[in-house]
């Protein structure tokens, strides 16, 4: 079974801006260090991809899930970025945590409203557990919609910061 949720998020600076980020490396690199309590790496930047290898903590797990395992996750992340045309821009993403049956994709439409980005995330997360995944999923989903907002608070400072 699957999950589908949807999350939107605004960042307080203009597309152009958000797409300046995403094609920086260092941007990725601050991404991956920074969003978890843990820190994580950049493993490879193409200019149009990211690919993240991310901690995420058992402690920031939903109490369910924490339950069924025993060490924090290993998240390789990969962000395929899209072209920004006329203020939008449509992302792919793809996610799966090492050693568990867990994995996650979506879609990211950008678009702009002037000094604004609004990005809307159409999540699909998938827990491959018989009887427990379909309880297990609107958690992971939940916990993914709370990334989603901490990486545009972080986007949005880092663009600050360095642009």
């Amino acid at each position: 079974m699957t999950v589908r949720s949807e999350t939107t998020v605004t960042i307080n600076h203009p597309a152009e801006k958000v797409a300046e980020a995403y094609a920086s490396e260092a941007y990725w690199t601050h991404i991956a260090e920074t969003l978890s309590p843990e820190p994580g790496q950049l493993h490879e930047f193409t200019g149009d991809t990211a690919t993240l290898f991310e901690i995420l903590p058992k402690s920031i797990m939903p109490e369910a899930a924490q339950a069924l395992i025993s060490q924090d996750l290993k998240l390789k992340r990969v962000v395929n970025i899209g072209k920004l045309a006329d203020g939008s821009a449509t992302h792919t993403f793809t996610g799966d945590v090492k050693g568990t049956p867990v994995d996650f994709s979506g879609e990211i439409a950008q678009s702009s409203d002037g000094e604004t980005t609004t990005l809307t995330y159409d999540n699909e997360v998938k827990v491959d557990i018989p009887f427990m995944g379909a309880a297990l999923e609107p958690k992971v989903a939940e916990a993914l919609e709370e990334i989603v907002s901490n990486e545009a608070k972080l986007t949005e400072q880092w663009i600050s910061d360095n642009l």
